[in-house]
C-alpha cells in the first residue's frame, strides 16, 4: 500500500497546509512589484511556500515563475549554469514560442542546447562550456527583461553568492535586479546572519533595496496543539479517502475509531 501522507516536498494547494497569512502577504507583496528576501531556519518550508504562491492562480496565470536552488554553488558561473536551465525547463511545458525565445536570447550557450527527436530542448551544457558567465548572465537578464510575460524569479539559499570567489557578483546582480523592469525576485536564505548581512548592511549592494520576510515556525505546530484545527481536519481527510480507496479496491468495508 502507498502512503497516503506526503513526506517531502510540495505537491498542490490541496495538500498544503497553514501559511495562509504569510501566502496572502507575498502574493501581495509581488502583485505590488516588490522584491522580498525570505528568511528562515532549514525546514521551515519557505521553499514550498514560495510554491504554493506561484501555483496560486493570481500569479500562475500571469506571470513566469522560476525557482533556482543555488545552494551547491560556488561560483558566477555554477549560477549561471543553474538559472539558465531552471528557465528552460518551467518554459518547456508552455510551448514552443514560450522557450525559443529564451534559447534564441542565450546565444553564447546556444551551441549547448540539444534537442529530442520531437524537436524538444534540454539544457546539456556543462560548466566548461559556461566561457564567459558574465556575458551569459547579461544574456538571461536581457531575456527576463524582454519576455512575453513578466516574470517572477525565486533564488533559494540567496546567501551563498556571499561566498563566491568573485568579489563583483553580489553588485552584479543587483544592477541587473534594479534595472530589470519586466522580473521580480524573491530571495530565499536560511542563514539568517549572512541574509541580514546582506540586506541590512549600508556597505552591501543590496542595502535596502527588498522587503524582509522573516518565516516564523508554522503556528499550528508551534502551539503544540495537533489535535484540532486545520492539521487535524486534513490528516482525517485523507486518512478517511486512503481507506475508502483500499477497502473499496478489497472489498470490505471500512472501520473508522472517531475517539
Amino acid at each position: 500500500m502507498n502512503n497516503p501522507f506526503v513526506t517531502n516536498g510540495y505537491v498542490s494547494a490541496k495538500y498544503f497546509c497553514d501559511r495562509e497569512k504569510e501566502t496572502e502577504d507575498v502574493i501581495t507583496m509581488l502583485l505590488n512589484g516588490n522584491n522580498i528576501a525570505l528568511i528562515s531556519p532549514r525546514r521551515y518550508g519557505k521553499t514550498d511556500l514560495i510554491r504554493h504562491c506561484f501555483s496560486c492562480p493570481e500569479i500562475n496565470k500571469r506571470f513566469y515563475t522560476f525557482i533556482v536552488d543555488i545552494y551547491a554553488t560556488r561560483s558566477l558561473r555554477d549560477l549561471v549554469n543553474k538559472l539558465g536551465k531552471a528557465i528552460l525547463e518551467e518554459l518547456k511545458p508552455r510551448g514552443r514560442q514560450s522557450w525559443e525565445l529564451f534559447v534564441n536570447a542565450i546565444s553564447s550557450l546556444k551551441a549547448g542546447i540539444s534537442y529530442d527527436i520531437s524537436g524538444m530542448p534540454s539544457w546539456s551544457i556543462s560548466l566548461g562550456d559556461i566561457t564567459n558567465p558574465a556575458v551569459s548572465l547579461d544574456e538571461i537578464f536581457n531575456y527576463l527583461q524582454k519576455a512575453d510575460k513578466p516574470c517572477l524569479v525565486a533564488i533559494d539559499e540567496f546567501q551563498q553568492i556571499g561566498k563566491y570567489d568573485e568579489d563583483t557578483v553580489e553588485a552584479t546582480l543587483r544592477t541587473y535586479v534594479q534595472y530589470c523592469s519586466n522580473a521580480h525576485f524573491i530571495f530565499a536564505g536560511s542563514q539568517r546572519h549572512l541574509m541580514g548581512s546582506i540586506f541590512t548592511s549600508p556597505s552591501r549592494p543590496f542595502y535596502q533595496s527588498v522587503t524582509i520576510m522573516n518565516l516564523p515556525l508554522s503556528r499550528k505546530i508551534n502551539t503544540g496543539n495537533l489535535q484540532s484545527g486545520i492539521f487535524m481536519r486534513i490528516i482525517r481527510l485523507y486518512v478517511r479517502k486512503w481507506l475508502m480507496r483500499y477497502t473499496t479496491a478489497l472489498k470490505v468495508e471500512p472501520f473508522i475509531c472517531r475517539k
